[in-house]
């Protein structure tokens, strides 16, 4: 079940300053937050909106005294940073995906409908919002601060008043074909999401995988050490499966397809 809070800290900048921010601190790690604003990199009062907003979705960490350093996950993203900025931005969009309901439902909607306009857009994602909590809504501000940042990362296209999906094979399409809803349960067909995902990462290990959605998931048709691939699982937690695949794919070796 998605959860969806009532606000979401989203910082309105360009992807280039997010960049600038995350190479900073991988070069230097237990920086403090002041030093981070004297460099231009950080926004607003206290530890600053693009550092709560990094810490929210797990790619920095925070002390007491506001010294900041990248996560594991962030650290994989930095290093991404400095080879290969297509990878990183696919990254970088999974973990939207994974820790942001509301970029989540964001990317969802869009596939789901095709093009569509900015507006009927934001309408239909309150729409669905509200059937999720009654009290929760997208502003206008956030609204545009995440079609900015999905189409920084070259995941949706804006041509005009339409938005579309443009990677069609991204690790959130995989995700969201590979789980259909049947007699009303959420069924994971993982050979459809093992297929998808190796065309994005082809060292994507099918074993951990598995293994590592093993207790979001119950299997119907058991998988079998011959061909694993095979499952059919009914989801217990959607955002657990959602971030256990991303934490599979952090730790693969990144070889994209």
């Amino acid at each position: 079940m998605l959860t969806i809070q009532r606000s979401i800290p989203i910082p309105r900048i360009g992807l280039n300053k997010l960049i600038n921010y995350i190479v900073f601190v991988g070069e230097n790690p237990g920086i403090n937050c002041s030093a981070i604003r004297d460099r231009g990199l950080d926004i607003g009062k206290g530890r600053g909106d693009i550092t709560r907003f990094f810490q929210r979705i797990g790619i920095v960490s925070v002390d007491n005294e506001c010294n900041v350093k990248l996560t594991d996950i962030g650290n994989t993203l930095f290093k991404t940073l400095n080879n290969d900025l297509a990878l990183a931005k696919t990254l970088m969009h999974l973990i939207l995906y994974s820790e942001l309901p509301h970029y989540r439902l964001l990317i969802d909607v869009i596939s789901e409908n095709g093009t569509v306009s900015v507006d009927e857009l934001h309408e239909k994602i309150n729409q669905r919002m509200r059937e999720l909590s009654p009290t929760a809504w997208l502003n206008d501000v956030a609204y545009k601060a995440l079609i900015g940042l999905a189409a920084d990362l070259d995941v949706i296209e804006v041509v005009g008043n339409r938005v579309s999906i443009k990677y069609v094979a991204s690790v959130s399409e995989c995700i969201r074909r590979s789980i259909v809803i049947l007699g009303g349960q959420r069924i994971l067909r993982f050979d459809d999401l093992s297929n998808c995902l190796r065309q994005v990462f082809r060292n994507l290990d099918n074993t951990s995988l598995i293994n590592g959605i093993g207790d979001c998931v119950e299997p119907i048709m058991a998988p079998n050490p011959v061909n694993a691939r095979s499952a059919y699982l009914k989801v217990i937690d959607e955002d657990c499966v959602i971030r256990r695949i991303v934490n599979t794919v952090f730790k693969t070796p990144f070889s994209p397809g």
